[in-house]
């Protein structure tokens, strides 16, 4: 969010700034001046990839019926073709296009990572989790997409940036992205849950649980200390999501100027099999060899190979650094949220 927007909002309601100069996420979404948007534009961003079957069958429906209304749409796949429809866009104007991103959480933030924070993005959820269109109860229903574009609320949501790239919902590193890494290679085409099983259950016979290394900093507190923490499995969270509807990390707040950082200390099989089961029960987070630190901040790395996954899509292995941007994405929820 650009300072003199945050200038405003200070003068208005008399909320000091943290010491980065920026209104931290609550601050933002209380009390931000939403004008009623005149929407004369949307620009559908889809991902060829993502999701199969009814989901992709509603596109057209959604196109023709927002021809319809009288708006202009664009769709695309293509990443420049977005960015060429929004970069000259002014942020203090009223009337702003709406993004649709049309697909998973990893479509979601490719096009939140390349479109200005000023521009309200919408999900239309067609990929195989949709962990944010879930949370907040975003719908594909065509109906229900064009309510939202002109009755829906303004949320600011915070992002993290690993190794340069946007995630919004999570950053993991160890089983999981190993599980991933091997989706990555093995993937062709639309995946489902259950494209999952024969990638997991390799993990489980091969992965080694190396050691990694982990580094928290919060930069809003300039009296703290980093946290190190050694572990086998660390993850970040910027919301409370996960996939198969796993509860990991509970506390996680999208718009509270932190990520929130879980490590499962013992690297085996049957460790893991035993911190599943405690996340299944929702008891996880009191055991002795599992930590929970919260920061701005957060450094992974290993001495061997150890993979990592953002928001669901394989980034490579480590060493990752995540920063945390307040503020960072114009979400548009559905009315009520």
């Amino acid at each position: 969010m650009p300072n003199d927007a945050s200038r405003a909002v200070i003068e208005i309601g008399g909320i000091g700034q943290p010491s980065n100069g920026l209104l931290d996420g609550y601050a933002m979404n209380r009390l931000i001046d939403r004008p009623q948007r005149a929407v004369s534009s949307v620009v559908i961003v889809t991902s060829p990839k993502a999701g199969s079957g009814l989901g992709r069958e509603q596109l057209p429906h959604l196109v023709q019926q927002l021809g319809a209304s009288g708006l202009s749409v664009c769709t695309t796949t293509s990443i420049d073709v977005l960015r060429e429809r929004t970069q000259d866009i002014q942020l203090d104007q009223h009337e702003l296009p709406v993004v649709i991103a049309a697909g998973g959480d990893g479509t979601l933030a490719l096009v939140a990572d390349n479109v200005p924070s000023a521009i309200p993005i919408l999900p239309m959820p067609l990929g195989t989790e949709n962990l944010l269109a879930r949370h907040f109860g975003h719908s594909a229903d065509p109906a229900k997409v064009i309510q939202t574009i002109h009755e829906g609320t303004s949320h600011w949501l915070d992002a993290g940036r690993g190794n340069g790239k946007l995630f919004l919902v999570t950053a993991t590193c160890g089983f999981d992205a190993e599980v991933v890494r091997a989706m990555h290679l093995t993937r062709r085409g639309h995946i489902s849950r259950f494209s999952y099983a024969g990638p997991i259950f390799r993990a489980l016979r091969r992965y080694a649980f190396p050691k990694i290394d982990v580094r928290v900093s919060n930069d809003q507190d300039p009296d703290s200390e980093p946290v190190n923490i050694e572990c086998g499995w660390a993850m970040a969270f910027n919301m409370p999501c996960y996939g198969g509807n796993l509860n990991i990390e509970p506390r996680a707040i999208d718009s509270d100027g932190l990520l929130d950082v879980i490590t499962f200390r013992k690297g085996s099989i049957l460790s893991g099999l035993r911190y599943l089961a405690g996340i299944m029960l929702g008891s996880h987070t009191r055991f002795r060899d599992v930590t929970r630190v919260r920061g701005t901040t957060i450094e992974f790395t290993s001495p061997r190979r150890v993979p990592y996954q953002l928001d669901g899509d394989y980034g490579g292995h480590l060493p990752l650094t995540i920063e945390l941007l307040p503020a960072r994405v114009h979400l548009l929820l559905p009315p009520g949220r």
